[in-house]
């Protein structure tokens, strides 16, 4: 299903505005994230270029600078995800909200049924995980892979920091929920509907999205089990047309996620590192 209303923007006019709303939410957002650091480390010195890329992120990392981050990251997605697709909407469409899917009612039906769709899921995004560590890589390329997966581990290590119940509130919210509100507006709301009038060939639409969506998650090792979350709230966005569910759905695949990295931090277990997407 796709919202067709349009103020006559041709295809190549529309996707010309998405992206040139997404190069500008790219540079605010990247300006803006850096307000939550003032304090917490020399902005001028990164601005200016100075020092290396990895001490200011050890400088970043540092466990008391936990909200600080969280900051950072609400505001980069919410300008690189969610702003972009809003702006795109309400310059190219009679009803912004109507032709990103905000305007439906959801019912407890509904909402059961998809999170038992992703619930069920979850066993093939592992499989595809596991599927993708095991093509034969070269150890360097493995290995290069493997640093810019514990890199991200790190930062939603700190993001993910619990002192007490309402720090596991707030990052439930900050990784699982923000992520889902801001990234299903941006990738089916926004790319998904987009293509799928464009193509008049939803499958395709739903396919090109999900490559996108894979890719500009930077995960190499996890590529395929992304391709695959992204594939199936392509289908049920789809299918209905209704965010609200693609929101359900994505917020439980990271809610699950986001638990078990919590249960290894807090536990101390060794299991497989976190991805949320």
């Amino acid at each position: 299903m796709a919202h067709y209303a349009s103020k006559r923007f041709n295809y190549w006019g529309q996707t010309g505005i998405l992206l040139a709303l997404c190069g500008a939410g790219l540079i605010v957002g990247g300006f803006a994230s850096l307000i939550p650091l003032i304090g917490k480390i020399d902005i001028t010195h990164v601005l200016h270029g100075g020092g290396g890329s990895a001490d200011i992120m050890d400088n970043i990392l540092k466990p008391e600078n936990a909200n600080a981050l969280r900051w950072v990251q609400f505001i980069s997605t919410l300008f690189m995800f969610f702003f972009p697709p809003f702006f795109y909407a309400w310059i190219c469409h009679k009803k912004a909200l109507t032709n990103l899917g905000f305007i439906h009612t959801v019912d407890s039906k509904q909402i059961v049924l998809v999170i038992l769709i992703m619930l069920a899921c979850t066993p093939l995004v592992d499989v595809l995980q596991r599927l993708t560590e095991m093509l034969p890589f070269s150890k360097a390329t493995f290995a290069q892979f493997k640093a810019a997966e514990d890199e991200y581990n790190k930062q939603v290590a700190v993001i993910a920091r619990m002192n007490n119940f309402t720090d596991y509130i707030i990052s439930v919210i900050m990784i699982a929920f923000l992520p889902a509100v801001f990234e299903e507006t941006f990738f089916r709301g926004g790319i998904q509907n987009l293509l799928s009038r464009w193509f008049k060939a939803p499958i395709v639409a739903i396919i090109v999205t999900s490559i996108i969506f894979s890719a500009v998650h930077g995960s190499y090792l996890g590529f395929l089990s992304r391709f695959a979350l992204s594939f199936i709230l392509g289908w049920m966005y789809y299918r209905t047309g209704n965010i609200w569910l693609n929101i359900v759905g994505h917020f439980t695949n990271n809610f699950f996620r986001c638990n078990q990295f919590i249960y290894n931090i807090v536990i101390g277990s060794k299991g497989r590192s976190f991805k949320i997407n």
